[in-house]
């Protein structure tokens, strides 16, 4: 089973001490929600262990015994403004650029249909993903991410900014991914009603360290989500099942 661990994981910039002695496993086969303040580290915390920000500790991905590569890790920023002019089908095979050559051959155009399939969007494999609506883009994204089979997968946001149902969309092809390939992963939420429906675990930030790191249920604690947020909240149960985080008003003892 893929497990990533963490091992005193931290990040200082500009003298200010972002992530604070991060220590924590992951299971794979798990969504886990990454939430907390505006502030808290939560997009630091991804980039730490993608390696793409300077860190100090340790950040090691094991399958079983075997330790794997960083090239297991594939990290997704938040969707941004997009002008290439780059078919859906080019933007995917980007997405295993560290595997092509001069000549790209069957088996890997097989492989980037098979995602484009997998993620309903095969219909638009020639237009242009400049064109594409904000959820359309998101699923291509995701495509370019899942096609190079990535045991940890970093998600920014990938919700920010799309309509409900895409919102559905996009994280059930997410949790098909994690399931299907045993996979961690970690994805930002700022939507807490959306972290408890789609997760199995939740990594709540708060003054750089981890604060809590459990089921939804267990860290969705009224009284240690209202320090956190400053915000009074009620936390009940959907018809549907889910748990709803309800804020109400701006805590009067709250403090940054």
């Amino acid at each position: 089973m893929i497990a990533l661990n963490l091992k005193n994981l931290s990040v200082r910039l500009g003298g200010k001490t972002v992530l604070d002695g991060i220590t924590a496993t992951l299971a794979g086969g798990e969504i886990v929600s990454v939430i907390g303040q505006n502030g808290s580290g939560k997009t630091t915390f991804l980039k730490a262990i993608a390696g793409i920000c300077a860190h100090h500790g340790v950040v090691e991905v094991k399958d079983g015994e075997k330790t794997l590569s960083a090239k297991v890790i594939r990290y997704m920023p938040q969707l941004s403004t997009v002008t290439s002019r780059l078919t859906v089908f080019e933007m995917v095979l980007l997405g295993l650029e560290g595997e092509l050559g001069w000549r790209v051959d069957q088996a890997t155009f097989d492989r980037v249909d098979r995602m484009l399939h997998l993620l309903e969007i095969d219909h638009l494999a020639h237009t242009s993903v400049a064109s594409l609506s904000g959820g359309q883009k998101q699923l291509v994204f995701l495509a370019q991410a899942f096609v190079s089979d990535p045991k940890v997968l970093l998600l920014d946001e990938p919700t920010s900014a799309l309509d409900l149902r895409y919102q559905l969309v996009v994280m059930n092809a997410i949790g098909r991914y994690t399931q299907a390939c045993g996979a961690v992963t970690l994805v930002v939420m700022h939507d807490l009603l959306n972290a408890a429906r789609f997760s199995q675990k939740v990594l709540l930030l708060d003054r750089a360290k981890v604060l809590a790191l459990d089921t939804p249920a267990k860290v969705f604690d009224q009284e240690r989500l209202e320090s956190v947020y400053g915000v009074k909240v009620s936390v009940e149960a959907s018809k549907a099942g889910f748990l709803n985080v309800i804020p109400i008003e701006p805590s009067s003892t709250h403090h940054d």
